[in-house]
């Protein structure tokens, strides 16, 4: 093994190149279904649109599907039972089947996580810049946007199952997810599968915070730091990563990971994230608090 000043510059060099990809590998328990639900309405027509919405009937007038069209829409993805396939194929079953099923009508008929949702998609129908540029990324951006707003004990809760989740994944999965390269089909697929191991009771629980982080997502935006006390979260987030990797025998071999996480091996970068995330959730009190937020700012 290197010397400790080894692991104190390989480990500043990936605080400047960027951490592992743990925003974007959060554990989002919807199938491919959802996601692809969402491209298709931006491919289908606007005539076509509004004949599948409540309003159907009335003349087509030619004009683009309106926002209350859209949001009338995602409240009635679920009702064709393709939801409910697709979990029970991606091994949700019995009451676990019926949460994942009952998570899903509540994010797309809530009203504010499907206005912000029909609002964006509107956004790239028109051509405009969205603030999110891929529709498959909706859904998953607005609780990314919200975690940060949530109490500390769900915010730690959240993180936990994330690193459970991420740790019951295939490695090949697990180290392409840390390091961002996942489609977000593929993304959907992968944790859909890992979380369906869950307990009934861990379910449910993560369900209620995902489902607040989307609202409070939708209603706020992102939560940012200050930039002192983001500047002393990033601190704290080194730091203890820095000890944690030191005081492992394949601390080399990790911090050379870290250094060039887009080159490691699967094996490596999923090792890589599993170790970031179990050292982050050992601080405490508002040091935790303030790295989980940092963590969580897209």
């Amino acid at each position: 093994m290197r010397d400790a000043a080894y692991t104190r510059h390989a480990c500043r060099t990936q605080a400047r190149h960027g951490r592992p990809d743990l925003t974007h590998m959060s554990a989002k328990i919807f199938s491919a279904v959802l996601a692809a639900a969402i491209c298709m309405a931006l491919a289908i027509p606007a005539p076509a649109m509004a004949q599948s919405a409540p309003n159907a009937g009335q003349p087509d007038t030619g004009q683009s599907v309106s926002r209350a069209d859209l949001v009338n829409l995602l409240g009635r993805l679920h009702e064709d039972g393709e939801v409910r396939q697709d979990l029970a194929a991606l091994g949700f079953a019995g009451e676990k089947l019926e949460l994942a099923v009952r998570h899903a009508a509540d994010m797309l008929s809530d009203p504010v996580i499907a206005g912000y949702i029909a609002d964006r998609v509107l956004a790239v129908r028109d051509n405009r810049t969205p603030p999110i540029a891929r529709a498959q990324g909706l859904l998953w951006s607005v609780i990314d946007e919200g975690l940060g707003h949530l109490p500390l004990r769900d915010l730690r809760y959240y993180y936990s199952v994330e690193k459970v989740v991420l740790s019951a994944m295939p490695v090949r999965t697990c180290g392409r997810a840390v390091r961002g390269d996942l489609a977000p089909a593929r993304m959907a697929e992968a944790t859909a599968r890992a979380a369906a191991r869950l307990n009934v009771e861990g379910l449910r629980n993560y369900y209620r915070i995902q489902l607040r982080a989307a609202q409070l997502g939708a209603q706020r935006g992102a939560k940012r730091l200050p930039p002192q006390r983001a500047a002393q979260a990033e601190a704290a987030i080194f730091g203890v990563v820095t000890r944690t990797i030191s005081a492992r025998e394949d601390a080399a071999r990790l911090m050379g990971s870290f250094a060039n996480l887009e080159r490691a091996s699967a094996r490596d970068a999923c090792i890589a994230g599993q170790v970031f995330i179990e050292a982050v959730l050992t601080l405490e009190g508002r040091e935790l608090n303030d790295a989980l937020i940092q963590l969580s700012t897209p």
